[in-house]
């Protein structure tokens, strides 16, 4: 198990996807909404950027992925 602070006066710079690739050793995408302030009483998000977010998740989960020997490709 690891444990894990994020101090207030200190810059966090940690996401649950890099905690959990230390532990499975997959192909991994962090993918998040850009916030300001995040985790503070005054959290702030753009709807607009959630209207974007659902959109391109959509579109990914709609298509498929080839791995190659570059990398992967969105077909």
């Amino acid at each position: 198990m690891q444990t894990y602070h994020n101090r207030a006066d200190l810059p966090g710079g940690s996401t649950l996807g890099r905690i959990s690739l230390a532990h499975v050793s997959v192909p991994t995408v962090d993918i998040g909404l850009a916030q300001l302030a995040m985790h503070s009483c005054y959290e702030t998000a753009a709807v607009s950027d959630a209207i974007d977010l659902e959109t391109a998740m959509a579109a990914y989960y709609g298509s498929t992925l080839e791995a190659t020997e570059s990398g992967f490709s969105i077909l």
